[in-house]
């Protein structure tokens, strides 16, 4: 059974949609800027990659203000991929859509709200009680889309997005939804989380906050934290033929995985990495020399960046394929970084360009792979594979067709 996109959307930063999203990869917009949070040594400045507030559209959205901001991404993001895929709710089976979301975090503003409420000795308000759940996520956009069918939200850290994407596949292919509603969001641009992870030393330390985030760069120190939301909207082929949907590629190949290397979950082996990536080729029914491009985890930490290079070293004809990460131009989004990917993953097979890395100047020599450097590559991208990383060992591969 073939599983094909009718539907995408995105919110990142300065990209309001998917057209934007593939414009600033391209053209290499970084938008990082430093913002001043409260740390136990005072006030520090950091790089992030937010949202601005006139970026997030409202409209039809009201009764779910209450909502965590993670929520409220996620509702955006969803909105478009659904208004792009032309599905009309009263022609479906509402009890055939389902809708699986991954995140890494969840719904931490609401969390960190009723925490300070809680220490100020205010009433905590009743409407937390269901904010405040991680299904929050999930429940908020099924009740949007009157979506009857499973809804879940999904966590594998900073593979959360690539997991949803495939367990909504997999829902198709096993006949229990038509439609599946698949991506990720993430909204960690707060001072808890923001310090948890310069305390674990993961942060980009850099005086130019464009300058930043520099993956596969010998001079690479560590990632710029982002926010985002992604989502496509997945048929079965018949479903989407009976409808007479226009099909955007095919998602030909899913695989998850998770290495046994501790809760920090880099396998500098690439062992387990190569795996799954070798399991999804296998599914779709292609090699590794069919691959035009791939769109990397590359989150530019040292460690990361090292271990992808190997997992891909280890699949044959793989490391002469050209790749690129776009996470200087979105930051990392955690569990909506691989669903913000495959959403460009769509747009770079259905407009035969695939971005750079931007701020890649200096190629670390031990990667061993074969990055587009400096300018967008123009061509022919029949099938494109995208890889994800992230705590506890979890790592996905997702590979996106050209409908013949």
């Amino acid at each position: 059974m073939d599983i094909i996109i009718t539907g995408i959307g995105s919110l990142s930063t300065g990209s309001q949609n998917a057209n934007a999203l593939f414009e600033s990869s391209i053209n290499s917009s970084v938008e990082t800027q430093f913002i001043d949070i409260q740390s136990h040594k005072g006030i520090i400045s950091v790089p992030v990659n937010s949202i601005e507030e006139n970026l997030i559209n409202v409209n039809g959205l009201e009764q779910f203000n209450k909502l965590d901001r993670t929520s409220k991404l996620a509702l955006n993001a969803v909105s478009q991929a659904w208004h792009n895929s032309g599905i009309n709710s009263e022609q479906v089976e509402t009890n055939k859509i389902g809708v699986f979301i991954g995140t890494s975090r969840g719904p931490v503003g609401k969390w960190e709200e009723t925490y300070k409420r809680q220490m100020s000795r205010k009433r905590q308000l009743p409407s937390f009680s269901a904010s405040g759940t991680i299904a929050a996520i999930s429940g908020s956009v099924s009740q949007y889309l009157k979506a009857s069918g499973p809804s879940l939200t999904l966590s594998s850290t900073c593979s959360s997005g690539a997991a949803a994407i495939a367990t909504g596949a997999s829902m198709i292919y096993s006949g229990a939804c038509d439609i599946a509603v698949v991506g990720g969001v993430e909204s960690v641009i707060n001072d808890s989380i923001i310090n948890v992870m310069k305390s674990a030393g993961l942060l980009a330390d850099s005086n130019d906050a464009s300058k930043s985030c520099k993956p596969f760069d010998e001079n690479r120190n560590g990632l710029v934290v982002g926010e985002g939301a992604a989502f496509l909207i997945l048929e079965s082929y018949q479903h989407a033929l009976k409808r007479k949907a226009h099909p955007l590629a095919k998602l030909s190949g899913w695989s998850n995985g998770l290495s046994q290397s501790g809760k920090v979950g880099v396998d500098l082996s690439g062992v387990s990495i190569a795996s799954t990536i070798l399991n999804s080729l296998k599914m779709s029914n292609i090699n590794a020399s069919d691959i035009d491009y791939i769109n990397a985890h590359g989150t530019g930490t040292v460690l990361n960046d090292l271990c992808e290079s190997r997992a891909i070293n280890l699949v044959e004809g793989l490391s002469s394929v050209p790749l690129s990460s776009i996470k200087p131009i979105t930051g990392h989004c955690l569990g909506a970084s691989p669903a913000l990917e495959a959403v460009l993953c769509v747009m770079i097979i259905n407009n035969n360009k695939a971005p750079h890395t931007a701020n890649l100047k200096n190629i670390d020599e031990k990667l061993k792979i074969n990055p587009i450097m400096e300018s967008p590559l123009e061509g022919e991208f029949k099938n494109v594979l995208s890889t994800s990383l992230g705590f506890w060992g979890n790592h996905a591969s997702l590979v996106f067709s050209k409908i013949s």
